[in-house]
């Protein structure tokens, strides 16, 4: 079994493994400069771990090109003035190697999504009363969204991917905690309202995070200097 990774030193006391963008990181303290020992110690979680990812993956029925709110579309790498996204064609075109092509097509992404978002809190502020103060797109790492004691709602532009249904889940769990900071008895109560069925759509949201960053690779490329993970 293949695991691409990458170590990184920090001023932590501890050696730590994630995730991230269907890699394994590896944080070591600075002191430490070989991640065998850690790898070993940890070689059933780590193996275990990418085996949910590479299952969540395959139970997603492909994960070519890009998707949009649900919609498939098609990914052309081509050599045009600045990148395409066509909602007709179900297509997106640009140059893949060009940094300034990867940065405008995020750009590109955050405006679409910013447009849905608005409109699912705005329907939400209407019927509970919820309504953060400002909504910020962000592409996160280990987190769909968050909420911050003035009211900032972050959200994930790994959103973009998903069907608009669990877009709107996500963004009433990060409004309800304008109102219940913690994931207390009340806050699953308040979510039970609205999703009464919130523990089968949390299961859907944990194996859609590694199928959206799965379309992200496709889209404008990661683990450029990943290592493999010989098990």
């Amino acid at each position: 079994m293949e695991i691409p990774y990458r170590v990184e030193h920090r001023n932590v006391k501890h050696p730590r493994l994630e995730f991230r963008n269907l890699q394994l990181l590896i944080v070591l303290p600075c002191h430490l400069k070989d991640p065998s020992e850690i790898m070993e110690r940890r070689k059933a979680w780590i193996e275990k771990k990418w085996g949910q990812i590479q299952e969540a993956i395959n139970n997603s029925n492909g994960v070519e090109g890009f998707i949009i709110f649900g919609e498939k579309y098609v990914i052309e790498n081509k050599d045009i003035p600045k990148p395409v996204i066509d909602p007709m064609q179900r297509k997106i075109t640009l140059n893949q190697e060009s940094p300034r092509h990867r940065k405008q097509v995020i750009d590109q992404l955050k405006k679409l999504l910013k447009r849905k978002l608005l409109e699912i809190v705005n329907g939400y502020a209407e019927k509970t009363g919820f309504k953060p103060n400002k909504i910020v797109i962000r592409q996160q790492k280990t987190k769909w969204g968050s909420c911050s004691s003035k009211g900032i709602v972050s959200l994930n532009l790994k959103l973009i991917c998903l069907p608009v249904e669990i877009i709107k889940y996500i963004v009433y769990h990060e409004l309800i905690h304008l109102r219940h900071r913690k994931h207390n008895n009340e806050f699953w109560r308040e979510l039970s309202r609205e999703y009464p069925d919130y523990r089968h759509i949390e299961r859907r949201i944990f194996e859609q995070w590694f199928v959206t960053e799965k379309l992200f690779q496709n889209l404008i490329g990661y683990n450029r200097s990943s290592k493999p993970l010989e098990q």
